[in-house]
């Protein structure tokens, strides 16, 4: 394989008409503005925008999507766990506070009607969004923001007594 500039325009291109087909309402890992910014600077920190970044940071956004994206990491509706297998993958300083919301999603999940294990994840963004106007996905927040999801759940547990 021939080394590729950089910055190539055509090579650019390419890689980012991918992102987009990918990301987009049709893709294989839809995701809305918000959450595609978030992406984005979670692989390649301090960039929010496909435009800024050159073909190796594409290539690394491309592989995130794809891992995103395979059959592996699909969520089995049976088991609302295996949404929750992101945790463990992410990097050291956010994952201390995912995992926490992990366990606050566990106790969140006996309020619920009827009791489950574990709260889904989507119920989760859901009350985080609504305590914290937070449209990102968990994956992609970064760690202030996951420590006020901590924070926001802990309240939720407490009103609710568990």
């Amino acid at each position: 394989m021939a080394n590729i500039d950089p910055w190539n325009p055509d090579a650019r291109k390419a890689r980012i008409k991918a992102i987009k087909a990918a990301t987009g309402p049709r893709g294989t890992a839809p995701m809305d503005d918000g959450t595609y910014r978030a992406m984005i600077g979670a692989v390649c920190p301090g960039k929010r925008s496909a435009t800024e970044l050159n073909v190796a940071q594409l290539d690394k956004v491309l592989a995130h999507i794809k891992r995103l994206s395979s059959p592996a990491n699909a969520a089995n509706p049976a088991n609302p766990a295996d949404a929750w297998r992101f945790v463990f993958g992410l990097v050291p300083d956010r994952q201390a506070h995912a995992r926490k919301i992990f366990r606050l999603a566990e106790r969140v999940g006996q309020t619920l009607t009827p009791p489950v294990p574990v709260a889904p994840k989507r119920y989760i963004e859901g009350l985080a969004a609504q305590m914290l106007q937070c449209e990102t996905a968990l994956e992609f927040c970064g760690p202030e923001l996951l420590h006020k999801i901590v924070q926001a759940l802990e309240i939720h547990c407490k009103r609710h007594g568990v």
